[in-house]
């Protein structure tokens, strides 16, 4: 082979090692972007992240309008300015329940969970997570970066009654930071828990989600998808490890799933359940799919049941 062929050819392979780097980190990109970009995202357009109450009866409405509320703000460790709904119809009480929220919403979002806490006795906490409703960011962790952020709102509450006795509830990515958080130091003040619909792992939800979007495993893309996420969140898919922090909980904890929830496969629930440490139960809501198990008629009635074992009424 002369040398000018020699030359073509190495181009030529040259060429085709770029085109094929580039492609493997445009695709990585778009994951990336798909899962973890709140304002560019197709998953989230069109969902309630705006500043707007769910739908509720007029009672429900009522009440809101008539609730003692207030806007907290702190910074988030990251440098983010964060906001909470405080809800305070019960002054005399230290009993405390802290809502998060899952994707594509915000705190406002949450009107059923909100009114029932307070009809049970319970004043409220509803943060807005990074990137939704009034606190700043672009990005979700998926419930990574939130669990610092929640750990934070934990300690802003104590700071303000030291006495409060306080149960955490979140809902898919908001379950996913309350599993994460209670494998951490959190104060004393934390009772108890409750996880609903929240994933195993946030590589493990990006491929399933990817799968069911475009149709093919993305496996061997995840690196890719991680080279961005440390570049823009942080931290490593390879170094967050749910399993790990719920192996190190001390905080009961109520995990709650729909039997035919498409998003957040129900063997998740069952992953989370058995890897837990401390005191658990378990509510699966049948037939019940993503984002649908307050449906469940004894729903509520199975959350506060659980929660009043460690909080009394």
């Amino acid at each position: 082979m002369t040398e000018k062929r020699k030359h073509t050819l190495l181009k030529v392979v040259g060429a085709t090692a770029a085109a094929g780097a580039a492609a493997y980190a445009g695709a990585g990109y778009y994951i990336f972007r798909t899962c973890f970009d709140l304002q560019n995202s197709d998953l989230y357009s069109g969902m309630q992240g705006v500043k707007r109450l769910s739908g509720g009866n007029d009672e429900m409405n009522q009440w809101f309008s008539h609730s003692a509320r207030s806007d907290e703000f702190q910074d988030s460790y990251d440098g983010l300015k964060l906001h909470a709904l405080k809800i305070m119809n019960h002054p005399e009480s230290h009993k405390w329940i802290i809502i998060q929220h899952g994707l594509g919403t915000y705190s406002g979002g949450m009107l059923e969970y909100l009114w029932e806490a307070d009809h049970r006795g319970f004043n409220i906490l509803a943060p807005d997570a990074r990137g939704c409703g009034m606190s700043e960011g672009r990005y979700t962790g998926l419930g990574w970066n939130e669990h610092y952020d929640l750990i934070s709102w934990i300690n802003h509450l104590t700071a303000s009654d030291g006495a409060a006795e306080i149960a955490l509830f979140g809902v898919n990515a908001g379950a996913a930071a309350v599993m994460n958080t209670v494998g951490d130091y959190i104060p004393v003040n934390v009772k108890c828990a409750v996880e609903d619909g929240g994933f195993s792992g946030i590589r493990e939800i990006v491929v399933s989600t990817m799968r069911r979007k475009m149709g093919f495993d993305v496996n061997a893309l995840m690196p890719s998808v991680d080279f961005y996420v440390r570049q823009f969140l942080h931290f490593s898919m390879k170094d967050v490890n749910t399993h790990r922090q719920l192996k190190q909980s001390i905080t009961p904890m109520l995990f709650v799933h729909g039997t035919d929830d498409n998003v957040v496969p129900t063997s998740m629930l069952f992953d989370n359940y058995y890897s837990c440490a401390s005191e658990k139960d378990l509510y699966t809501a049948e037939g019940k799919g993503f984002g649908s198990t307050s449906e469940d008629p004894e729903y509520f009635n199975a959350v506060f049941s659980f929660i009043h074992k460690y909080i009394e009424e």
